[in-house]
Parts: C-alpha cells; structure tokens; sequence
C-alpha cells in the first residue's frame, strides 16, 4: 500500500488542479460579450457620443438619454415629447443628432437647445406596414443611411446636400432589420437583426460581406460598432440591456 502512495497523491493533485482549472476559466459567454444594465425603457436606437466615451441611446417609450459605457444613466435630455423613436444617430462634422421616428415615418434633427425638432426628410414606403416601418438611422459625412424594419426589407440612402433620396435596395438575406451603422473605417455598413438574431457586415449597396450569430441578445434593435477596438455595441429593446460583444467577422 505504501509504495502506491505517491501515484495516488499525484492522481488525486492532477484531478483537483484540473477541477479547479475548469471552475476558473472564463465561460464560452464571457468571452463573447459583456452585458451592462440600462435605465432605458425600450431601448431602440444607440450612437457614440462625439468624444466616444459614451453614447447618446433613445426608447421608443420615453425619449433621449446620455449613458456612460456601463450603461448608467449620465443625463436624460428635455425633450419631453411622445415620439416612437427606434434609431439615433450624430452627425460626424456638425455634431447635430438625426432621429428616426417610426410612427411618423420621417428622419427629424434635434434643435440645438434640445427641446424640439427640425424636419429633415418624410420616407414613404408604398404596402409599408404599420410598426414596422423606419428602424435604423446612421450618418455619414453627407448620407442618412436608413432601414425599414420588413416588408419590404430595405436600405435607403438619403443625401442631405441635395435634399434626395439616391436610392432604396432590398436587403433578401435580412428579414427584420432593427438598425444600421455606417462604419467610416473602411466605407462599409452593419445592420442587426432582431428577428434572425444576427449581425450583418455589408458593402454600401447593401451586398452582404459576413455576419455574426448573436442568440444571446432577445430583441436586439440598437448598433454601434467600434471596429478599432474590435467590438459591437448592441442594445436590446426588450430589457434594456446594453451588450459589448467581441466581434468575429
């Protein structure tokens, strides 16, 4: 018995130090993404602030919010309207805050002391259906890019230099389309999509590159992408909770 002593002691070491191993190692889940609990109810639309150090975040319920990238609450602006608001976006050279109002089928622009709206362009979409119309809004230098949420599925392109709208593409490989971000580090777009519970890396055409699964999130209907620092952010409507995910596409 005394000379299988040894090999059971390092029998019973190698099975505690693997045990122990395996409890400490990150979950497939926390190495994918990061969950941040937000005050916002219905959270439906996500943009960086100007610095990056936080976002500007809108519900569709109860208006516009500034969090910290922990998803607190920094401000909550005085707008005090009931617009259906599901996508927020800043403009990268006038810092002024375009709004996409799916009730009202329009793209607004905040006023400058925060307490109302300017008009910026009405979207029309023939055999549109209620509630599932305007979803996604992103800026870039002079084009709104636009998505209506489904039937049809679509990428809009609006010109704000010329007032007209350059062009309306149907997204097939998407069926539900909750918000879009220009990504000006390589002249591309990403679209979420609540429904397929999938991120899309697409051409400015609306041409599909990759896409990314992302099942963890309910009802994912807010987008911004940090591709520097190689991460979506993505908020969920129906918790209003707000997701770092590490992005593999």
């Amino acid at each position: 018995m005394k000379k299988n002593t040894p090999l059971i002691l390092a029998f019973l070491a190698a099975v505690l130090t693997e045990s122990c191993r395996k409890e400490n190692e990150a979950s497939p889940a926390e190495e994918v993404y990061t969950v941040f609990q937000t005050p916002v109810t219905g959270l439906s639309g996500l943009c960086f602030a100007a610095d990056k150090s936080g976002f500007y975040a809108v519900s569709d319920k109860t208006g516009i919010y500034e969090l910290n990238t922990d998803g607190t609450l920094r401000r909550k602006l005085n707008y005090g309207g009931s617009n259906d608001f599901e996508a927020i976006s800043l403009h990268p050279v006038s810092r002024s805050l375009y709004l996409a109002d799916e009730s009202q089928m329009n793209v607004i622009k905040l006023s400058p002391d925060e307490t109302g709206f300017i008009p910026v362009v009405q979207i029309s979409i023939p055999g549109g259906i209620a509630n599932k119309g305007l979803e996604g809004l992103s800026c870039g230098t002079d084009t709104l890019y636009i998505t209506n949420q489904e039937s049809p599925a679509l990428l809009i392109k609006y010109v704000l230099s010329t007032g007209n709208e350059a062009s309306r593409t149907r997204l097939d490989f998407a069926s539900y389309l909750s918000d879009i971000f220009f990504d000006s580090s390589d002249q591309t777009i990403w679209i979420c999509d609540s429904q397929e519970q999938a991120l899309y890396h697409c051409t400015l055409s609306g041409a599909l590159i990759a896409s990314q699964d992302i099942p963890f999130i309910q009802k994912a209907e807010a987008l911004v992408i940090d591709r520097a620092a190689g991460f979506a952010w993505i908020g969920c409507d129906a918790s209003g909770k707000l997701y770092k995910i590490k992005l593999s596409i």
